[in-house]
């Protein structure tokens, strides 16, 4: 019996497998004269695409890369004559978001139309309509409730919790603008926090407000006026000349041709390859993706993990790739292990030994994500990612009264003055405490002098724009934190200039780390469905305790999500 189970296993995942080679190396015939019908909707990762198997376990949604190789094969496929995109309620960051909106607005170029329409229910349609300001034409279906009501960040504040739990929780950080520990202790915003949340609101605000007022040839007081009043159903947002009326899917094929113009889906036009449009034929460039919360020692199977050694390992073997001219940093991480953004930082100065590494940020390198970047040769950001946050953190509970109400009682004996340090039954000593903060400097200032050298700036310089603050992409960009604002494809355009390859040449992207096995998806998939069912506050939380942490170690870790609504 055993055996004939390990024969049908092993027959699922060749078949599998085959499934996964066809899909690679096969392309679908698509009539002249189409046109593309664009579904987007939910989350898209960075990251390589997963095989059969691990779409299977994720969800199905394809990764970002993905969506943005259809939108670009749309872009120069003779046979697609205009776009029509579905936008349902999305769940990505806003540095994904004007990925896929830059993609969509280098689609125009093409001269090709661009239609949008919005199909929401429910919650806020600020990404939403962002997203569909790139379209030539804006259409809201009938029933939809698409709420334009403005930007917003929400703030949890634990500080209140540990003494109804007999908990001592000790918070030391560096510097006042590292709120991660103001999360943890306090109860309220501090000035700092209060500050620094302001500036980047109203940094990402005229962002946001401006594209629309662009896109929809409006005054940006119009807009924001509009935006107070807070348009959601599609009367409205025709009222205001914010779309350009209320259609269902079938009204919109009628307009572009009817029957006679065919509707491709998304699912069938992602099996369409560059290569078949004669895309992505020329020399290599490699992308690295560095995603999830940095760890000192990768964990197999762990998702959501931003891995030393693996991420190292990538950068090794594309930098000794004969074949790669140059690589693609992708980072999307709020930090985690000071020593493994060190590990990552030194790998990246030994991959730019041989080529030119080129970063480009995702939602947020913030933290240990900015850190593992700034060695890099150029460091491109959206506008609106979050960055910076230069900066350390340390929480350690001490858990003594909470075992004791419980009746649990223990004992500790040691050899050496600190040696009971680590245990957390009780505080740590002031002397212990005092040699804490004197390491948090060290690591501060390796920090400093990591990003001053990789910058070209003064330390001086770095501090005052350290110290924990968080930036957008546009303030890190003023600041001198990062090159160029941009996403993916500005991040290759950079690369290939950095290898002296031809603007106008195609080139072939490979993709760092290679696919998952198939063991390692059963661990994967459990846990990314339980984080998705969480709060986002508690998969903060939670994700703090997986970054690698010990009970005496500091953390170069990003304040809070930075979930903007």
């Amino acid at each position: 019996m055993r055996r004939r189970r390990w024969i049908i296993l092993l027959l699922i995942i060749a078949g599998a497998g085959f499934l996964t080679y066809r899909a690679k190396h096969s392309s679908p015939s698509i009539a002249d004269g189409s046109y593309l019908l664009l579904d987007l909707g939910g989350n898209y990762a960075d990251g390589p695409p997963e095989d059969l198997i691990g779409r299977w376990f994720s969800g199905g949604n394809p990764v970002l890369i993905e969506i943005l190789t259809t939108i670009r094969n749309a872009q120069h496929d003779k046979r697609i004559k205009g776009v029509v995109v579905r936008i349902r309620s999305l769940d990505v960051g806003w540095g994904k978001l004007q990925d896929l909106r830059d993609a969509l607005i280098e689609y125009k170029q093409s001269g090709k139309p661009l239609l949008a329409l919005m199909v929401n229910e429910a919650g806020s349609a600020n990404a939403e309509y962002f997203l569909a300001t790139a379209a030539d034409r804006i259409y809201l279906a009938p029933a939809t409730t698409a709420p334009l009501s403005g930007l917003a960040t929400h703030a949890i504040f634990l500080g209140g919790v540990w003494e109804k739990l007999d908990i001592d929780m000790q918070v030391e950080k560096i510097a006042e603008y590292k709120t991660f520990g103001d999360m943890i202790i306090n109860k309220e915003m501090s000035p700092a926090h209060r500050q620094m949340t302001n500036e980047m609101l109203d940094s990402l605000n005229a962002q946001f407000v401006g594209t629309i007022a662009q896109a929809r040839n409006l005054d940006p007081v119009e807009v924001q006026r509009l935006i107070d009043e807070c348009p959601s159903r599609p009367s409205e947002y025709e009222a205001a000349h914010l779309s350009d009326g209320t259609k269902h899917l079938q009204d919109i094929a009628e307009e572009v041709g009817g029957d006679k113009i065919p509707l491709v889906t998304t699912a069938k036009y992602m099996h369409v390859t560059p290569e078949s449009l004669k895309l992505e034929e020329g020399p290599t460039i490699a992308i690295v993706y560095g995603v999830g919360n940095v760890v000192s020692n990768d964990k197999a199977g762990q998702n959501n993990v931003l891995g030393a050694e693996g991420v190292s390992k990538s950068l090794r073997d594309a930098s000794k790739a004969k074949d790669v001219k140059a690589i693609v940093f992708r980072i999307d991480s709020p930090g985690g292990s000071a020593l493994g953004s060190e590990l990552i930082w030194r790998a990246v100065i030994e991959a730019k030994e041989h080529k030119p590494v080129i970063v480009s940020m995702s939602d947020v390198a913030a933290s240990g994500g900015y850190y593992v970047a700034a060695a890099a040769t150029r460091i491109l950001a959206q506008p609106t990612t979050i960055t910076g946050s230069i900066g350390v953190v340390f929480a350690r509970p001490a858990i003594g009264r909470l075992l004791e109400r419980l009746g649990i009682t223990g004992e500790t004996i040691s050899r050496g003055r600190h040696a009971a340090a680590n245990d957390l039954t009780t505080p740590l000593s002031p002397e212990m405490r005092a040699k804490l903060v004197d390491e948090m400097h060290y690591i501060y200032d390796t920090f400093v002098d990591r990003v001053a050298k990789g910058r070209n700036l003064p330390s001086e310089r770095v501090n005052e724009l350290g110290r924990g603050r968080v930036w957008t992409g546009a303030q890190a960009k003023e600041n001198g934190l990062v090159d160029e604002l941009g996403g993916l494809r500005a991040a290759i355009a950079a690369a290939k200039s950095a290898a002296q390859i031809d603007a106008g040449k195609e080139v072939h992207l490979e993709l760092y780390p290679k696919e998952h096995g198939l063991a390692s998806r059963l661990g994967l998939a459990a846990d990314t469905r339980i984080r998705a069912a969480l709060p986002s506050w508690v998969r903060e939380i939670s994700a703090a305790i997986e970054t690698d942490i010990q009970p005496l170690t500091p953390l170069a870790l990003l304040p809070e999500r930075w979930q903007i609504e």
